[in-house]
């Protein structure tokens, strides 16, 4: 691994310890975007992180000036969806809308997002075709822009070590180019996706990770400790994104795991 390695944090629990530390962090992340360019702009994935993202972000601001969520200047984009109707149970804006978009105060605002377009349920490719072009529109006022620079990307991690819609031993990780990629063959359901692609990912200013749950264990045991989990998706960020990396996981999640951990991100 290239230069320091990410930051592993470790919380007892998931609502009273890791959401709090959760919530500094991405307002800190905010809080630097903003003084850079006025604008916050996230990639999100699905699974369980809207949830902990939504129990971090609507949580009673504590007064400070840097503790305060400034949703209308949020651009939110999807680290990986599937190719679904967006009111369907397998899609991930379903899930941020229902756990995070819908229970946003009124007087807090909005922010802006980007969900696929459902015109193209049917071309998985055109699909992919079309999310990037969005993010050319937003990202690359110039020609000179080679990849999306994200201020955070948060992320899943699958008992398989998979994340966006990244697989294991997949073709997609090798690719270097596209900023969106497809795929057709999913081994999770549903099979049809977009996702980032890994260069994308790492590229990302700050890259965050939310694993818990004792079923974690195995596969972070893996990626941090052993080659072959180096070599899985969430490892490969793990190598790419260095320090720029941080892990925010409860005990269950790191049982047995033999890593550096810090306790607080507050």
């Amino acid at each position: 691994m290239m230069g320091r390695p990410p930051n592993l944090f470790c919380f007892q629990s998931i609502d009273k310890d890791l959401a709090p530390n959760l919530r500094k962090y991405v307002l800190e992340q905010q809080n630097e975007a903003l003084k850079r360019h006025e604008v916050f702009r996230v990639a999100v994935s699905g699974g369980s992180l809207p949830a902990t993202l939504a129990t971090a972000l609507l949580a009673p601001s504590s007064g400070a000036e840097d503790d305060k969520v400034e949703f209308p200047k949020w651009e939110i984009f999807y680290a990986d969806e599937r190719c679904v109707p967006l009111d369907h149970d397998d899609s991930n804006h379903k899930l941020v809308k229902e756990n995070l978009l819908d229970k946003i105060p009124a007087d807090m605002g909005q922010p802006k997002v980007y969900p696929i377009d459902e015109a193209h349920l049917d071309d998985v490719q055109e699909m992919a075709d079309q999310y990037e072009k969005t993010l050319v529109s937003i990202f690359a006022a110039r020609d000179s822009v080679k990849l999306p620079l994200f201020d955070l990307i948060l992320l899943g991690c699958g008992p398989d070590g998979h994340t966006c819609s990244l697989f294991p031993d997949h073709p997609l990780l090798r690719e270097s180019d596209a900023w969106v990629l497809s795929i057709s063959d999913s081994p999770k359901p549903p099979p049809k996706r977009i996702t980032l692609s890994l260069p994308v990912v790492v590229h990302g200013v700050k890259i965050a990770f939310v694993a818990t749950g004792g079923g974690k264990a195995s596969v972070l045991k893996k990626i941090f400790e052993t080659e072959e989990g180096s070599k899985l998706p969430c490892g490969l960020v793990n190598a790419g994104g260095g320090e720029k990396v941080s892990w925010f996981c409860d005990a269950p999640a790191l049982e047995g795991v033999n890593f550096p951990r810090r306790g607080s991100v507050i």
